[in-house]
């Protein structure tokens, strides 16, 4: 069956659940929850004011969501509803969603596997830690990393599997994504992102597994190599984060969380605050 791209409404209902929210809470007062509602179902069209405007509203990547309208099918793909409810109950940190989740798949018979890596995967990031990862899911990302060019499918696909790794076997895939982007000339502003983003997450990963300051070096250092662009000055700044996290740089430190807390992404970094 040949698949639909997803629509506005399918991509908004994503975002709203990988982030935690309802559907009232998303419509944040630009619109009426009806409305918004309406939107979701594609019962109704949004103008392209109102859709930046709620996107903006909860610092959500304009640029990224609209990414996703070109990359991502549409809920005609199978498991679309349960895979949203898997990155709600990430999102949400609700262990007892993803264990009810996980019961439930398991019951039903054989899991696909992208259930099965959604799955591991969210666990892995709640609980910061890959223990509860099989040796079989191991060997299978390593062996899907392998077997692909570094493109921009690619680094989205370490970015959000790089949890999942033992952090030896991480860093080499880490530093083989690095090498390859600075060796490619084409580096569009997704691909910047995606690739800003896998070091970003590595640094998440160094501080949980206790990894070597050489190691989250690495990542900083490539995410200073970076052209000065506005989509990734975030990453930018996470990386100062780390930076002075693992030289037990205080002052520094603190100034950033000041920063993020009046932004309002300090939760981005909540689960390294002592």
């Amino acid at each position: 069956m040949e698949q639909k791209q997803m629509t506005i409404g399918e991509a908004l209902k994503q975002t709203r659940l990988r982030a935690g929210l309802t559907q009232k809470e998303m419509a944040a007062g630009i619109i009426t929850p009806s409305a918004y509602s309406k939107i979701e179902r594609g019962v109704h069209s949004v103008d392209a004011e109102v859709l930046i405007s709620i996107l903006s509203e909860h610092h959500f990547d304009v640029t990224g969501f609209f990414a996703q309208l070109n990359f991502q099918t549409s809920k005609e793909e199978p498991n679309f509803e349960l895979l949203n409810q898997i990155s709600f109950a990430q999102n949400k940190k609700d262990l007892a969603a993803l264990d009810k989740i996980s019961a439930q798949v398991k019951k039903d018979g054989k899991i696909p596997f992208n259930i099965e890596f959604r799955l591991q995967d969210a666990y892995a990031w709640v609980l910061h830690s890959n223990k509860m990862v099989t040796p079989e899911m191991k060997k299978k990302i390593k062996s899907l990393i392998l077997n692909k060019e570094w493109d921009r499918p690619t680094y989205h696909y370490l970015s959000q599997a790089i949890i999942l790794l033992d952090i030896d076997d991480a860093y080499y895939y880490v530093d083989s994504a690095f090498k390859a982007f600075h060796k490619n000339k084409i580096q569009d502003t997704f691909t910047l992102q995606f690739v800003a983003l896998i070091a970003v997450n590595f640094l998440n990963c160094c501080y949980h597994q206790h990894a070597s300051n050489a190691y989250a070096k690495r990542a900083i250092d490539f995410l200073r190599s970076l052209p000065l662009d506005p989509v990734i000055g975030f990453y930018s700044i996470i990386a100062t984060y780390y930076e002075a996290l693992f030289d037990n740089d205080q002052e520094t430190k603190d100034m950033v969380v000041k920063i993020l807390k009046k932004s309002g992404y300090l939760p981005l970094i909540q689960d390294t605050l002592d």
